[in-house]
């Protein structure tokens, strides 16, 4: 089986990282397909966040990672993929990642399935827009990185240090 993991990655965290590894485990080949969302102003452009997950999967065989626009379905469609993996945090973002199943279901014709993974817990907690606000307000203030280190992998943390103290 070949299988999809998409997001936004703005930036990519522990948690994405997991997710993505557990998920490749259970198939021959998974796509990390960043989405270049052009109604949304990310912190990293598409081409920082390619990088950034191509740096933590360089050791990973089967995973690959590519940017996408436009729906999901039609980027799935073009690379014969009929599986979506999303990861889940709370109930909240089964509440929100749901409606997007059942739609990706339908514009496919039914051929488009998505399977959710439950986060570890030790990583419920992080998010991308979290991490996005404790570096601005660390590096603002001069903090170490102890608490980023724990929720991004080094490449992010560097790169996160370095976007926001210039």
């Amino acid at each position: 089986m070949n299988a999809i993991y998409p997001g936004s990655f703005d930036p990519v965290t522990n948690g994405h990282i997991d997710i993505a590894r557990r998920s490749a485990a259970l198939c021959t080949h998974l796509t990390v397909a960043v989405l270049d969302n052009l109604h949304k102003s990310p912190l990293f452009s598409v081409e920082e966040r390619v990088a950034m997950l191509r740096d933590a999967f360089r050791q990973d065989k089967n995973i690959e990672v590519e940017a996408f626009s436009g729906l999901l379905v039609d980027y799935a469609s073009k690379k014969g993929i009929m599986t979506i993996i999303r990861g889940l945090r709370s109930q909240d973002d089964i509440a929100k990642e749901l409606p997007y199943a059942i739609w990706n279901r339908q514009l496919s014709g039914g051929l488009v399935e998505t399977m959710y993974l439950p986060a570890e817990p030790s990583y419920q907690h992080i998010s991308g827009s979290i991490v996005r606000e404790v570096a601005a307000l660390q590096y603002r203030g001069g903090h170490n990185d102890k608490i980023l280190a724990s929720m991004v992998p080094p490449a992010v943390l560097a790169a996160l240090r370095e976007k926001l103290e210039h």
